[in-house]
């Protein structure tokens, strides 16, 4: 894809570095963030960038994978009722298949691909934590040593 614009269009627009106040204001009321009118727009838009998902999530990413998931459940019908195996008929059976996908089916899609990607946000801000105590020092500064020493004499 390039970047042209609508190849780039995220699903949620947050407010934008240059947004007015007023804008981030109105932005933090609708998401139910508290906030105080006396603070300032740098404090605002921290605010803002704390509520913002440490990934970036894009429609077109979205529309495809629903696009995915719903190429295999017409694949997975036609693979049902082929009985003759023949070209004509397979071609047949997917015209059919893909006029009978419903809003209901798209729907489905979509809250599928939402909560893959909350699930990989949740797996990506665990790992950090999860790794983070196992992190080992391997040279010890010679002060925990002597600590270590004091210890052991009593």
């Amino acid at each position: 894809m390039d970047n042209t614009s609508y190849h780039s269009s995220l699903v949620e627009n947050y407010p934008k570095f240059n947004s007015r106040k007023a804008d981030v204001q109105q932005w933090l009321r609708d998401k139910n963030i508290d906030f105080s009118p006396v603070e300032t727009l740098d404090e605002l838009r921290e605010k803002v960038k704390l509520s913002m998902p440490r990934g970036k999530k894009y429609k077109l990413d979205q529309l495809t994978f629903q696009m995915e998931l719903i190429w295999a459940q017409v694949k997975g019908r036609v693979a049902e009722k082929n009985s003759t195996f023949k070209i004509a008929d397979v071609e047949t059976l997917v015209h059919k298949e893909i006029d009978a996908v419903t809003p209901d089916d798209w729907a489905k899609c979509g809250e599928h691909c939402v909560k893959i990607q909350e699930e990989d946000f949740v797996k990506a801000g665990l790992r950090d934590e999860i790794l983070e105590p196992i992190i080992l020092t391997i040279n010890p500064d010679e002060s925990s040593s002597s600590e270590d020493e004091d210890d052991n004499e009593d």
